[in-house]
């Protein structure tokens, strides 16, 4: 960008941020609920109703500005996401947003979701309040649209925005009332994202993909340790982003946020998960794997920021903070763009030339680097309720020192990427959620039978009760081989040489974080349907002994090393059984395939 170019930019996203503020400390006045063109900002968040309301006024005060229907949540009612765009200029379509968000056009992407927890909403105000500014001023508006063309998703999880309340959020300071966690079918939505149980999830995917963002910030409060920061951030972990996208984050992206919150007296800080009680011990970096909505993001080649303001800060500090956070990004995509731009390209090259990629990281707890942090005392003290000794932070003392921050993630699993994959049709569920992400997909024309890599799943542990609808699997082991798999007319191909390669490999692989495998999408492929009755299958071990000295051997060997298959008659002819033509040999193969590398 040519210096002069960018200074105007400066000057200009400089007046957004003066009007942010002004706007904020006139809305934050005691206002008349019955205005149609004012929200109040105090200590109330509008309902999904009058949401939709000020976004329409928003859309109908510039030509700029449109709202569109993106899909329907499961309560039945229409999701939207409100673009700006100097392409826009009148009435848009989803299918018009696909050619207005080509490549070619050159500009930024930044989406902006809100209230996927409707009871944590400050993004909704604060994104009413920034834009309406933004909107207000033609020539700030001019040099940002520029640059850039902005979605926001005013409220994701309209279910549970309409499950309105007062006291749900047990220890937040605020609103007076707000929406429910759970939607209309009592998912929490962001750990929806690969499951995609919801239609919400499924209108998510497709703005996504249209609008194909460089940056994405999704909006909530957070629970957990009392501090000073009014703002705390989790970033797409700059490990598991990779090379490309976690140097970008770690050097360029965050040091800015960070500088530029404090500039705007808001000071911030990393999310506060903390290794220990309180964050004296350090804070640990979060790892948002492809459940959650940033990293869903990553997936895809794009930077995404979870701004997570403070439980326990009043309402409108914390509206003011997440308006904030929004105006910093803005700034650094205009500042950046070019770099934006091409941080984004070299990610799909990385990705889509690669011959292995990482599908499994893990906290490397040896390794730290300091950060100063302010803390509030925390003491010990005993319970009035319980009697027994509880913690009680004090905010009149405060401390400021150097804690360790643990955020290095070392890679445990690697995937070597194959020629293409091979699902078969009966897997329609994981097809379809495929297809959502525009990943594409062949059939075969006819009926073969291929020789092909195959994974066993050789052991596994599910949860106890149910996830969020499911029973999450944990790999234990996994073999490989190589066999004749019959395919039939109609079953897919997954060709490797397309642009959702880290998509398709997170999702497929069984030993990533959140595959599909994860997800008990493959159960069924994991029982054995045939067994044996002991009685009638002993005539037939023997006759197998008998005849085969060669597996009367291996048998005795076994039995040798093994004591506790030696002490158990069931057991041994289960291994027999498992030895016979009579095995079924598919119990535990995981009915995704690779071509032969």
């Amino acid at each position: 960008m040519h210096f002069r170019y960018l200074q105007i930019v400066r000057l200009s996203i400089q007046s957004v941020f003066l009007i942010s503020a002004l706007s904020h400390l006139a809305w934050g006045q005691s206002l008349s609920s019955s205005d149609p063109d004012v929200l109040p900002f105090d200590d109330r968040t509008p309902t999904w109703e009058e949401t939709i309301s000020a976004f329409q006024r928003l859309s109908s005060s510039n030509a700029h500005a449109e709202m569109v229907q993106i899909g329907t949540s499961d309560v039945g009612r229409p999701l939207h996401a409100f673009v700006v765009s100097q392409e826009i200029n009148g009435k848009v379509t989803m299918g018009q947003l696909s050619t207005l968000r080509s490549n070619e056009n050159g500009r930024l992407g930044l989406l902006i979701n809100n209230a996927i927890h409707p009871g944590e909403p400050c993004g909704v105000d604060a994104s009413i309040a920034w834009l309406r500014a933004l909107l207000e001023d033609n020539e700030a508006l001019a040099s940002v649209l520029s640059v850039m063309d902005i979605a926001v998703i005013p409220i994701y999880n309209v279910g549970g925005a309409m499950n309105r309340n007062c006291c749900t959020r047990t220890n937040q300071n605020g609103p007076e009332e707000y929406g429910f966690r759970g939607n209309a079918r009592n998912l929490d939505l962001n750990r929806d994202f690969i499951k995609m149980d919801s239609r919400n999830s499924a209108a998510f995917s497709a703005i996504f993909h249209v609008f194909q963002p460089n940056v994405f910030i999704d909006t909530h409060t957070t629970n957990g340790a009392d501090y000073p920061y009014a703002m705390t951030l989790i970033s797409t972990q700059p490990d598991k982003a990779g090379p490309v996208l976690g140097s970008f984050i770690r050097d360029e992206f965050e040091p800015f946020l960070f500088e530029s919150m404090e500039q705007r007296n808001q000071p911030m800080c990393p999310y506060v998960y903390s290794k220990g009680e309180t964050p004296d011990e350090g804070l640990i970096g979060f790892l948002e794997t492809p459940r959650y909505s940033t990293g869903y993001a990553a997936l895809f080649g794009c930077i995404g920021f979870t701004a997570e303001a403070h439980m326990l800060k009043p309402f409108s500090q914390r509206v003011q903070a997440t308006l904030d956070f929004i105006d910093s990004v803005s700034e650094f995509m205009l500042e950046r763009s070019e770099d934006l731009h091409s941080i984004k390209t070299q990610e799909s090259i990385r990705c889509q030339s690669a011959l292995k990629l990482p599908v499994h990281w893990e906290l490397r707890e040896s390794h730290s680097f300091p950060i100063e942090f302010t803390g509030f005392k925390a003491r010990k003290e005993v319970s009035q309720v319980t009697g027994e000794i509880r913690l009680k932070y004090d905010r009149t003392e405060q401390w400021t020192k150097t804690i360790p921050f643990y955020n290095d993630y070392r890679i445990t699993e690697v995937a070597e990427i194959p020629e293409y994959f091979v699902i078969p049709q009966a897997w329609r569920e994981v097809i379809e959620r495929l297809e959502r992400n525009r990943v594409q997909l062949t059939r075969f024309e006819q009926d073969t039978t291929l020789f092909l890599n195959v994974s066993y799943i050789e052991g596994f542990r599910s949860t106890s009760r149910p996830y969020e609808g499911h029973h999450v699997n944990s790999l234990d082991s996994i073999r490989q081989t190589t066999e004749p798999i019959q395919v039939y007319a109609g079953d897919c191909i997954v060709p490797m040489d397309q642009s959702n390669v880290r998509y398709i490999m997170e999702v497929l692989d069984p030993r990533a974080h959140d595959s599909f495998f994860v997800w008990n999408f493959f159960d069924s492929a994991m029982q054995q349907k045939e067994h044996f009755s002991a009685y009638v299958f002993e005539e037939t071990a023997a006759e197998m002994l008998n005849n085969s000295p060669s597996l009367q051997s291996e048998f005795d060997s076994v039995l040798l090393r093994d004591s506790v298959l030696r002490n158990d008659a069931k057991a041994q002819l289960n291994w027999l059984y498992r030895a016979s033509k009579h095995f079924e040999g598919s119990v535990n193969r995981y009915p995704v395939y690779q071509s032969i590398r």
